[in-house]
């Protein structure tokens, strides 16, 4: 930067988790992964507890005010999650407002304050319930490409990660509309970039199984490489027309299977 000159105020780019990216090469082991909310402190009336009062908190979010242990209170916090989920898609997170989300919930604007100080909260909540089924979606994902004790060659893997998560970014609205206009706090960048980790961490045990004398630097940087690399593009895909997006599905799975062909062996076929 020349002497004088004003520094950019251009924002540093973020890459998603891959769950919008989704999630995930893979792993042998359930996917842990950094989650996005506080501890609770103990219990303070029954039904529900506080949030922990010195809890750490991203610049324009808190955590939920209330965490709820009855089953009806956890069934309205549920909606209300649900409705913000579809009230972001629909008019987007900046457009959205708590009294629209409390009419998509059909409860009062008092029951989502019970629960949530603000939008932020309630993105950071989505943002839970994604990872978790992200989670989910993975460890099916795995458990399928096992199935009848033999696992499927590692070609194949790429190509179900890649179409499975991809569907996933697809059917989650309000989680990518978010993501797209990059209305994110650093907690959830953070939760994210945890996330990737891990799924980089299980990529390598997978290139482990796979052939055990490749030198673990070298798993560690190709783990980190295709999950990054799938992250980045699927992100992209979910931004394009269908036509578009299929092409570039396309063109990820021919990449990453190229690259993963110089680190792992060739499957045996036939």
């Amino acid at each position: 930067m020349k002497a004088g000159q004003s520094p950019s105020l251009t924002p540093t780019y973020v890459p998603p988790p891959l769950i919008l990216l989704v999630r995930p090469p893979v792993g042998l082991a359930p996917v842990l992964f950094a989650k996005a909310v506080a501890k609770r402190g103990p219990s303070t009336k029954a039904g529900v507890r506080k949030a922990k009062p010195n809890a750490p908190t991203p610049r324009g979010s808190e955590p939920p005010r209330r965490v709820p242990v009855q089953e009806r209170s956890r069934l309205r916090m549920t909606r209300i999650v649900e409705a913000a989920d579809r009230v972001f898609a629909d008019v987007g997170y900046e457009a959205a407002t708590m009294e629209q989300i409390a009419e998509r919930a059909e409860t009062s604007i008092g029951s989502v304050y019970q629960f949530f100080p603000n939008k932020g909260a309630l993105f950071e909540a989505l943002c839970d319930r994604y990872f978790e089924r992200a989670q989910r979606l993975l460890e099916d994902l795995l458990a399928r490409s096992q199935g009848g004790g033999e696992a499927r060659p590692w070609t194949e893997l790429v190509d179900q990660v890649i179409d499975v998560f991809h569907a996933f970014n697809v059917e989650q609205p309000g989680f990518r509309a978010i993501w797209l206009q990059q209305s994110i706090s650093a907690k959830i960048i953070e939760a994210g970039d945890a996330m990737n980790l891990q799924m980089a961490a299980r990529a390598e045990e997978v290139f482990a199984a796979v052939d055990p004398t490749i030198p673990r630097a070298r798993r560690s940087a190709a783990a980190s490489i295709v999950v990054e690399a799938i992250s980045a593009i699927l992100l992209v895909a979910v931004r394009r027309e269908a036509a578009e997006s299929a092409r570039l599905i396309a063109e990820l799975k021919r990449m990453v299977r190229a690259y993963l062909s110089t680190v792992l062996p060739t499957p045996a076929t036939g």
